[in-house]
């Protein structure tokens, strides 16, 4: 029977369509009687013609589900019984054979018509809706294999995508990948490598833990877990040197971890190479430095020598002291004083003590067993000997109208020291140990303006501050002018002169060869004449005058009307003379200024030299004369000179 809801073909006696529920019998009417059973037209008439509750309440169950069955109930027996035997279905009571029906129509009208309760038709359309809805059931269709095909292609994208994925994306197929020797993570190939390491096999480990660090590399990680594996299978496969050149990389580039340091100074001890032992002990001193796990302190104290000890502790000292340098354990010691010596190379071996004169000394000393050095031991010692303090003087400093006498002293801390000499000057130089030396009684100052000076020294030859005082004596007494410029010749003037013109005046001379001045650096020349010689210089002006030395008595004057044969005294007298008294070497300072200098030496032979050297007006050169005298005092030699 087709459904005229849906077009589903659907057995004959079902009620209700099994695809969409649809009634496909219509129910006759409920009336009673003979009319009731006859078929014919108004039959159906009467079955279009049913009452809207009825198709009301059909529509309701149908949207309901209950109608929705797919298994057609029997139809209910009609129980009225048989027709009577005079009852003739031909006849007209239903109608006939006539114009009104054909035989076709009168034979369909002449079949019973079963009748169906409203329970019955709820009881099939559950039964339709359970049958269609059960697991494993369902109306049966043609198969498309299109959509076979097309599920079937999916289902492989699909397989093939997890596939690449879990292959590609996951550690578990990552590690699958390196164990068939495929591309794989660094992260897989360590960890494949340590399988292959735990099984034993250890080139196939190096394999794999190479390739992962080559792959780590190119991404800028370090793994250092796994880089100790690699240095462990290194050591495992007898690669000792490339273990700790990795280790060595290892505590490089990641020098907190303390495991590199560990396995590279096991291989070192293990070493009989020379030098290894002491790149142990230095690495044992970097590793706690860098890690600040003791246990390396600890290691590296047990192993090298203990540092060298000394027997005068470092520190302050005010007199010249001796220290030892020795190792209680009999290991030699080489010491230093200079910061920049490299120990023990660059350090001298301790034999005996060693003397710290005045200065600061920082020490630097070490302990060595073979190759072994100990941590250095480093002291600085201050040897700084007491300065006395300033002398006094007993006179103030003033303007006095007569000659005045002074006493010195030395500062108040020093007044009961013995050991305290004061040296003084009145000439205006500074003192020093050729100065004259206060013996404790006073001393005349000259007259003029007078500046006294005076240094304190002690037995550790420590000077004092200067003491300066300026005096102004006012008394009749001369003043004989410096030495200057203007005390030259009269005839003619140093290094202005020309050669040429003092030949003409004094002759040619009797040419020696070349000489030497003092100070100058020009080619120089000799010429003797009976009253000494003179010395021409070379300038790019042309030969000049350069000195004079007289020997003797001739047409040459001396400055000031001084001659060959003079005493001392009268050379003196000639110049500037504060009156200060000689020094303990019996020399004497004559006076000391911004303009120039005098002063007395006493000479190996007996004589003395008298020099006094003053300054041009420009300040470009020096002009230095000269009398020399012999043992019984008398001027033998007057020498005036360039010296620039």
């Amino acid at each position: 029977m087709l459904c005229k809801q849906c077009g589903y073909y659907a057995p004959e006696e079902a009620i209700v369509c099994p695809q969409c529920g649809e009634i496909l019998r219509e129910q006759p009417s409920s009336a009673s009687g003979a009319e009731s059973i006859r078929q014919g037209k108004r039959a159906r008439e009467a079955v279009k013609n049913r009452p809207a509750r009825a198709e009301e309440e059909i529509r309701r169950k149908r949207r309901s589900g209950a109608s929705r069955a797919t298994i057609p109930l029997a139809p209910i027996r009609d129980t009225r019984g048989p027709l009577p035997d005079y009852f003739d279905p031909m006849v007209d009571d239903l109608g006939g054979v006539g114009e009104d029906r054909t035989e076709e129509e009168a034979t369909f009208e002449r079949r019973p018509t079963p009748v169906y309760s409203d329970e019955a038709v709820r009881q099939a359309q559950a039964a339709a809706y359970a049958a269609r809805h059960a697991p494993g059931r369902g109306p049966r269709k043609m198969v498309n294999w299109f959509k076979v095909g097309l599920l079937l292609t999916v289902l492989a994208v699909l397989v093939l995508g997890g596939g690449y994925f879990f292959l590609k994306r996951t550690e578990p197929g990552q590690i699958l990948m390196a164990r068939l020797g495929r591309e794989a993570s660094s992260t897989a190939l360590w960890k494949v490598g340590e399988e292959m390491l735990d099984r034993g096999n250890i080139g196939e480990a190096i394999l794999n833990f190479e390739k992962a660090k080559a792959k780590d590399a190119e991404e800028g990680v370090v793994d250092v877990d796994g880089l100790l594996l690699l240095g462990t299978a290194y050591e495992a496969d007898g690669r000792t040197r490339d273990a700790a050149a990795l280790y060595e990389e290892i505590y490089t580039e990641t020098p907190s971890r303390p495991e590199a340091y560990v396995n590279h100074i096991r291989i070192l001890l293990a070493s009989n190479e020379k030098g290894d032992k002491a790149k142990a002990s230095e690495l044992m001193k970097l590793a706690y430095e860098k890690t600040g796990d003791s246990s390396f302190f600890t290691q590296r104290n047990d192993f090298v020598p203990a540092p060298p000890e000394v027997d005068l502790t470092a520190g302050y000292y005010e007199t010249k002291k001796y220290i030892a340098i020795t190792s209680y354990q009999g290991y030699d010691v080489y010491y230093t004083f200079d910061e920049n010596a490299e120990l023990p190379a660059g350090g001298t071996k301790f034999t005996e003590r060693v003397f710290l004169d005045e200065g600061i000394h920082t020490l630097r000393a070490v302990a060595v067993n073979d190759e072994l050095v100990s941590d250095e031991l480093r002291g600085t010692y201050r040897i700084i000997m007491p300065s006395p303090q300033t002398p006094r003087s007993s006179l103030a400093p003033n303007t006095y109208k007569t000659r005045q006498r002074v006493r010195l002293k030395p500062g108040l801390d020093n007044e009961n020291d013995d050991d305290i000499v004061i040296y003084y000057t009145v000439d205006g130089s500074s003192p020093d140990a050729d100065s004259p030396v206060y013996t404790g009684e006073p001393f005349w100052l000259p007259g003029g303006r007078v500046t006294l000076k005076a240094v304190a020294v002690n037995k550790y030859n420590k000077v004092s501050n200067m003491l300066e005082i300026l005096y102004k004596i006012e008394i009749p007494e001369p003043l004989r002018g410096y030495n200057s410029e203007e005390d030259g010749f009269k005839d003619f003037t140093l290094y202005v002169t020309s050669m040429v013109e003092f030949q003409r005046l004094f002759g040619e001379g009797t040419l020696v060869g070349e000489t030497t001045l003092e100070n100058l650096d020009t080619e120089c020349r000799r010429y003797d004449y009976a009253w000494g010689y003179a010395v021409m210089s070379k300038t790019k002006a042309g030969w000049v005058v350069a000195e004079i030395n007289l020997s003797g008595n001739g047409p040459i004057a001396a400055p000031r009307g001084t001659r060959i044969g003079d005493s001392e005294s009268f050379v003196v007298s000639k110049f500037r003379d504060m009156g200060q008294v000689e020094s303990p070497s019996g020399n004497r300072g004559l006076y000391a200024s911004k303009d120039g200098t005098g002063k007395i030496w006493v000479q190996e032979d007996g004589g003395k030299l008298i020099r006094y050297r003053c300054y041009t007006p420009d300040s470009s050169h020096w002009w230095q004369l000269e009398y020399r005298t012999n043992a019984n005092g008398l001027v033998v030699n007057i020498d005036l000179r360039y010296d620039p």
